[in-house]
């Protein structure tokens, strides 16, 4: 790449020799569908579904795309007419789009969180007749668009994308052609490559959107030029996109481009944290097309991993800072070796983030390679389909956005008025090539506003260039652009909630990635009320009916009017510095508003409250967010700073302390935490989501979490052996003895459950098994001692220990625990959770009954008599002091169930045993008499 000034001082970025032949040799997208036919047995969508996943192979993928546009031929469409999609990712968008495509006619792709008045502009400025929708947004157009005719129908022809038995469903559309899908040629208008494939529209916030139409020349520059020659995607990458495809980033370089080279496409159920991880895995995905923010919430899933444990936290920091330093400053990646265990957890095949969107973070990019994945980042806008730059993973240029792409030419104006703030290069960024569109729909003067007298594409960023690459430094306009890619008119969104009475002003701004604003209250409205909770009230009822990316997520209040030009237009660039004083500010004034107190609450937020579910999401809640007080009608957007991508991991979490997992329709309901323990509830009690890990234990597993189960092959069974002939060697000078072996001599698998006063007590029980049993036997282990260092890990793993987080993921811990009991192993389960510090025995923990409750494995209930003798809290030394195991009789969950005191059968269970160890233990007081002991 060369930087160029030319004699107005214009800076211009290209490619030399990219420009010239950069052409798509008079080819059309449906000269790309009809290429698939070359990958016929192959993968083309795998869609992940409530219960597993469908996948269709590429013939039959070509097949449906025919079969629809055959019946979309036959049912009057031509070449040129629009086609709304309104409905969530699916493989039915995706085969009945590229139909409308092949066609001839152009897709429409509504964002779903438009406001009604947005939908019913695009759907009358593209004048589409046909609308491809689910059940949800069949409901919306019923309200939105207008009725005509006796029987007040639509006049709009609206098509299922998601019930295939309803009458006007897009299989049922398909199955009534009249014509044979090989015999469509003929039918079909021949198509050019000027013909428009794609209508979207953009930047519509609160206003009206611009309708950008996009041609196959468009769409198809970068698919030929770039992305199947920079050796980008690999032939047997499987591409997760989990982005929707209303936006062209996705829908071109996301989803068009994979297909181009006859890759797999996964796709998630929903943008929640399970689902990702269940696509992520199961799908063998190797590629995600994500956006900045997504990048930041997988990265954040990671760390808070890590930061459950603070020691184990600050070695996490202090690895990925040695991998940031190697990188930048060595050209080393040490990451890719030392994180390669997280990777294998996070997603065995995952090798390849491509970003756009929005800017990257520099330190999000670095951090990300750090952990030993690479990325590619692409610079474009809806108006250029997307790509005008590309940086390729190998260079490691992260504040660039890389060089322009083949055909591509980039420069750089002076601005009109020049900012002293800015680089004396930097300028606007102007675009021409054959990605740029020729104008807006509809719109001829700001087609004319938005190209240069030469005919260049203006694209409202800041950019400048260094070495030959782009470096985009902001926006020329007040647009603010999300992590999300989505871009906000800060004054349309303004304008609206202004109109609040308790707001006299206010201004938007971009803070650590998300949307805030300071407000100034107007206190003749507000009078004696809590200033900050009316202006969070105001700003839900202004927010409802906006999307969710134009909703603010936090909020500082001044006393003083907003910076202002003489014209009266917002400072913008003085607003963070105002901002950042106002929480400092408020921040000394904390806590004025107070949390209900559990004796305020009324009848319904206290049978809320007392459910189990929804107290173990409060007490996670305010365990995540121990800055915040949280109240029932906290909003998790305004309050908690958690945003639409935030929740993605957060559900993750969610599942580990609730054991609930939410759906994405189930998460978008919530605005505040009342509502979340309403939807936890109700999932809890079968509805979405509600899932079990006593039912399901691999739905709450990852792959490496399965290989605790997994029998031990290879080189292990002799590292095992050696290990355990080393146990028994270190627990000799105990003397061990079991007490009633008869008890368990007959009975071929069991739960031992036993009490918990040192940490010797696992090697005690084994020095008291025989040792086929021993080999037939896990241990359920706490990962702070078990899994608290590489060396007690490798030990843990030869044992077989499955790790528990008693108190973080208990969930998994039960799944994992179900396992083993399904590959017909006995279990080593210590109910009380944590280790008697005084001797004295422990309430028992429900675990061990929901284990009980539907299995058919006996538990037996065990005293260990002498360990904390042996070695005390706090004791580093042993004391070589005679041990006694008692094991007591056998029992079922359901004769436990019976025994017990509590109101559940988990309860019941947990007491029963509870009372069965203590009698073995009162037994060993009276000093029974002593059975001959294997040790």
């Amino acid at each position: 790449m060369v930087a160029e000034v030319d004699k107005v001082e214009k800076s211009s970025l290209e490619t030399p020799d990219k420009t010239d032949g950069a052409t798509v040799s008079g080819r059309t997208l449906k000269d790309l569908i009809d290429g698939f036919s070359e990958y016929g047995p192959q993968d083309a969508i795998v869609s992940f579904v409530k219960n597993g996943s469908v996948t269709l192979n590429y013939h039959g993928f070509l097949s449906e795309i025919r079969n629809v546009a055959a019946s979309l031929l036959s049912q009057g469409i031509n070449k040129g007419d629009n086609v709304v999609f309104f409905a969530p990712n699916s493989a039915s968008w995706i085969i009945s789009a590229l139909a409308t495509i092949y066609t001839g006619a152009t897709v429409v792709p509504i964002d779903s969180q438009q406001n009604d008045d947005v939908i019913k502009h695009i759907i009358e400025d593209s004048s589409a007749g046909w609308i491809f929708t689910d059940d949800k947004g069949s409901k919306r157009l019923e309200k939105i668009l207008p009725k005509s005719g006796a029987k007040a129908k639509s006049k709009h022809r609206i098509v299922r994308l998601d019930d295939d038995e309803v009458a006007e469903s897009w299989k049922k559309i398909s199955a009534a052609s009249k014509e044979k899908a090989e015999d469509i040629n003929p039918q079909l208008l021949k198509l050019t490559p000027t013909d428009i494939a794609v209508l979207f529209y953009t930047s519509g916030t609160t206003g009206t959107p611009k309708g950008v139409p996009l041609s196959h020349t468009n769409m198809l520059l970068q698919l030929d030029e770039v992305i199947s020659k920079i050796d980008l995607l690999k032939p047997k990458d499987r591409v997760m996109l989990p982005l929707p495809l209303f936006h062209v980033y996705p829908l071109n370089t996301g989803l068009m481009a994979p297909l181009l080279m006859g890759l797999t496409i996964v796709l998630p159920r929903s943008l929640t944290g399970p689902e990702i991880m269940r696509a992520l895995n199961d799908g063998k995905v190797t590629v995600i097309v994500g956006v900045p923010r997504l990048l930041r919430s997988l990265y954040q899933a990671i760390e808070s991993k890590f930061h459950k444990n603070e020691i184990i936290g600050a070695g996490f920091d202090a690895a990925i800072n040695y991998c940031l330093g190697m990188d930048r400053f060595f050209n080393l990646r040490p990451g890719k070796t030392l994180f390669a265990p997280v990777r294998k957890k996070f997603g065995p095949t995952l090798r390849l983030f491509t970003c756009g969107g929005a800017p990257l973070a520099s330190e999000l990019a670095y951090k990300i390679r750090a952990i030993g994945w690479e990325i590619g980042v692409g610079y474009g806008l809806t108006e250029t389909a997307p790509l005008v730059t590309f940086r390729v993973p190998e260079d490691r240029d992260l504040e660039g956005v890389g060089q322009a792409i083949k055909g591509v030419k980039v420069r750089i104006d002076p601005l009109a008025e020049p900012d002293e703030r800015l680089d004396k290069d930097a300028g606007e960024i102007v675009v021409t090539g054959p990605n740029v569109f020729a104008g807006y729909k509809n719109l001829p003067e700001l087609t004319k506003e938005v190209f240069t007298a030469d005919g260049w594409f203006r694209t409202g960023d800041l950019g400048v260039m260094k070495h030959g690459k782009l470096h985009v430094i902001g926006r020329a306009s007040s647009t603010i652009v999300m992590e999300g890619g989505e871009k906000i008119q800060p004054e349309d969104v303004e304008d609206r909630i202004a109109k609040q009475p308790a707001i006299a002003e206010i201004g938007l701004l971009q803070v650590d990635h998300k949307l805030v604003a300071l407000v100034m209250p107007d206190m003749k409205v507000i009078g004696d009320q809590d200033v900050r909770a009316a202006l969070a009230s105001a700003l839900k009822v202004a927010s409802s009916n906006l999307a969710s990316y134009l909703q603010v997520t936090n909020f500082a209040i001044t006393k003083d009017t907003l910076p202002r030009t003489n014209l009266g237009k917002i400072k913008r660039h003085e607003l963070r510095a105002r901002y950042d004083q106002a929480v400092a500010e408020e921040k000394q004034g904390k806590g004025a508003s107070k949390a209900k107190s559990a004796e305020s609450l009324d009848s319904n937020d206290q049978i809320l409250v007392e459910d189990p579910a929804a107290a173990a999401c409060l007490k996670w809640l305010k365990e995540r967010f121990p800055e915040q007080e949280i109240r029932l009608d906290t909003s998790p957007q305004l309050d908690l700073n958690i945003d639409s991508l935030e929740w993605m991991h957060l559900t993750l979490e969610l599942v580990e302390h609730t054991g609930v997992e939410l759906t994405g329709e189930a998460v978008s309901r919530v605005t505040t935490v009342r509502e979340l323990l309403s939807e936890i509830v109700a999932s809890s009690e079968g509805g979405e989501g509600a899932v079990s890990p006593i039912d399901d234990p691999d739905h709450y597993l990852t792959a490496e979490q399965r290989e605790f189960v997994q029998p031990l092959t290879g080189w292990r069974i002799g590292a095992a052996e050696t290990l355990y002939n080393f146990t028994m060697m270190v627990m000799s000078p105990f003397r061990v003895q079991a007490v009633h072996p008869e008890n368990i001599k007959d009975v071929p698998q069991v739960i031992f459950v036993p009490n918990h006063a040192s940490y010797i007590d696992a090697f005690v029980i084994a020095a008291a098994l025989p040792k086929e049993r021993v080999k037939n036997t896990q241990w359920a282990g706490w990962t702070g001692i078990a899994f608290g260092n590489p060396v007690f890990s490798f030990l843990s793993r030869l044992s077989r220990v499955i790790p528990i987080e008693a108190k973080q993921s208990i969930f998994s811990s039960l799944a994992l625990s179900v396992s083993v009991l399904k590959q017909g192993n006995n279990l080593v389960w210590f109910p009380e959770a944590e280790r008697t510090l005084d001797g004295r025995l422990l309430p028992f923990k429900q675990g061990i009954g929901l284990l009980l409750e539907k299995s058919d494995v006996k538990a037996v209930p065990v005293y260990l008599d002498g360990t904390r003798q042996a070695l005390a809290p706090g004791a580093f030394f042993p004391t070589y002091v005679p041990i006694r195991v008692i094991f007591g009789e056998p029992a079922t969950g359901s004769q436990l169930a019976k025994e017990g005191k509590g109101k559940e059968a988990p309860e019941r269970i947990a007491n029963a045993l509870q009372q069965r160890v203590l009698a073995l233990s009162k037994e060993a007081v009276n000093k029974v008499p002593e059975q001959e002991s294997k040790s």
